[in-house]
């Protein structure tokens, strides 16, 4: 049995009447399952997943407690499973299915494909059986397969252990040393970070995760955000535990301007995803929030540092985690070791240290500091190599919740391209006044149609850099303009 799962296990025979699960039930509605109860629930599930015969699950559904359960009944089985975004296109769906070679098909799947081998049910979830062609490309010992969406759009299949998985999570409770009993989900638990801190972390520590849909907590797909949801979920669990991407945080701290109370019953919060400005941070911290910023990669089944209650330094993300080291390389790219993922599907990985693609610093007391990412940098025509990430998350500064893009690949200086927003020009004059002078936005670019440019984005809302480096380029050259942009010239 995995290590996961002996400690779950354990805490059915020590505390059997605590709650483990509680949250949205397909049977139900709502639902509370103590230690015992999910016990005797994942066995019952991973019979049911062995007496099907699948080879591989693809779990498709939005965040339920049967979610959760599944999860660990496939771990509990030994079968691997694929958790896929509901956000993902067909494509990249039908992608991820050819890849792994998925032979059942657990959730909501009917509104992409004509399905009509329904064999049986699991949490009120339809199992559907698929006939794999070919020979599968997974790795031995697979019992995760996460696929990163990337900045082209294609997903890459990353093979995970169930010793990588529990390493992580080890690591995560040794490294925290905080009085958690409520943790509350908000990612979608198909993210692997979620999926290890909303599910395998507080399970293991004995505590009470709260799974609801997203739509319940605040959270739709990967970023329509409905803050009277977020809210009153807050008010009603009053969680002890977050795991925030910087724009819920931001979120969060407006909540709790309004209100200090929400505040109150945290305990940790994690933020990951991309790069906080060390003033947002320290502006959390003064309300009360107890945030703290991450790093991780899917290559190295999430988590690598985190800064903690007692190890924390605002700008960075963090000290690694035990199991990792990290290094940096001649040209800046972060390497990392120890608990690497088994490879990609098809493609184990032997090297010692892995690249990140990641840009960074480590300083004299251990703490890692992101730069950006390393093929996303703008080198300016006067050789200046600079982090587009950096300046646009100091941009939050100034202007919260603001969609801000930086380009100026080859050219003598930086531009932003913006939505129209009041008074932009006087806070770009803020965040330059921060900046140093090869760094500052010197034109801004205003578009009514930042939100809707959906071929700029990847399915999970990452910016495609080269597609809009060129589109940035056209219409500077006045190829582009038209009554929907406006340019200006700072000064």
């Amino acid at each position: 049995m995995s290590r996961i799962l002996e400690k779950i296990y354990h805490h059915a025979k020590m505390t059997p009447e605590h709650i483990a699960l509680r949250g949205y039930s397909r049977n139900h509605g709502s639902t509370s399952i103590t230690y015992s109860d999910l016990v005797r629930r994942i066995e019952r599930i991973a019979a049911q997943l062995q007496n099907l015969g699948g080879h591989c699950i693809g779990l498709r559904a939005e965040n339920s407690v049967g979610w959760a359960l599944i999860d660990l009944a496939a771990m509990r089985a030994e079968i691997p499973i694929v958790p896929i975004p509901t956000f993902f296109s067909n494509k990249q769906v039908e992608h991820i299915i050819s890849e792994s070679s998925v032979d059942l098909l657990i959730g909501e799947w009917q509104e992409m494909f004509e399905l009509e081998d329904q064999v049986s049910q699991i949490e009120a979830l339809p199992v559907y059986r698929l006939y794999a062609a070919g020979t599968t490309s997974r790795l031995p010992n697979t019992i995760k397969i996460t696929f990163t969406s990337g900045s082209t759009g294609t997903p890459k299949g990353v093979c995970l252990s169930e010793e990588n998985l529990f390493r992580v999570s080890s690591s995560l409770i040794s490294a925290l040393n905080v009085d958690v009993k409520r943790h509350l989900v908000l990612l979608p638990l198909s993210t692997l970070l979620e999926n290890i801190t909303g599910i395998y972390v507080p399970l293991m520590l004995g505590v009470t995760s709260f799974i609801f849909q997203g739509e319940h907590v605040g959270l739709t797909g990967s970023s329509q955000f409905d803050p009277q949801a977020f809210t009153k979920a807050l008010a009603t669990y009053q969680p002890n535990s977050l795991v925030l991407t910087p724009a819920l945080l931001m979120a969060l701290i407006q909540v709790v301007k309004a209100n200090p109370i929400f505040a109150e019953s945290l305990r940790f919060v994690a933020v990951g995803g991309a790069r906080v400005a060390p003033e947002i941070m320290a502006a959390a911290h003064a309300l009360g929030i107890p945030a703290y910023e991450g790093y991780g990669l899917s290559e190295c089944a999430s988590v690598v540092a985190l800064n903690t209650p007692n190890k924390v330094k605002h700008g960075s993300c963090g000290a690694p985690l035990e199991h990792i080291e990290i290094k940096v390389a001649d040209d800046g790219e972060l390497l990392v070791k120890g608990n690497q993922a088994l490879g990609y599907l098809g493609h184990p990985f032997d090297q010692e240290w892995l690249e990140t693609g990641d840009l960074g610093q480590v300083d004299e007391q251990g703490f890692v500091h992101i730069l950006g990412r390393k093929k996303n940098q703008i080198i300016t025509s006067y050789g200046r190599n600079i982090s587009p990430e950096w300046i646009e998350s100091q941009a939050q500064v100034f202007v919260p919740g603001l969609k801000l893009l930086v380009v100026g690949e080859a050219q003598t200086s930086l531009s932003a391209i913006v939505e129209p927003f009041d008074n932009i020009v006087e806070h770009i004059h803020e965040l330059n006044a921060t900046l140093p002078d090869y760094a500052c936005i010197k034109r801004l670019i205003i578009t009514n149609n930042l939100g809707t440019c959906s071929h700029w984005y990847t399915e999970n809302g990452r910016p495609k850099r080269d597609v809009i480096e060129i589109w940035a380029n056209q219409l500077l050259l006045g190829e582009e303009i038209d009554s929907s942009h406006q340019l200006i010239e700072l000064k």
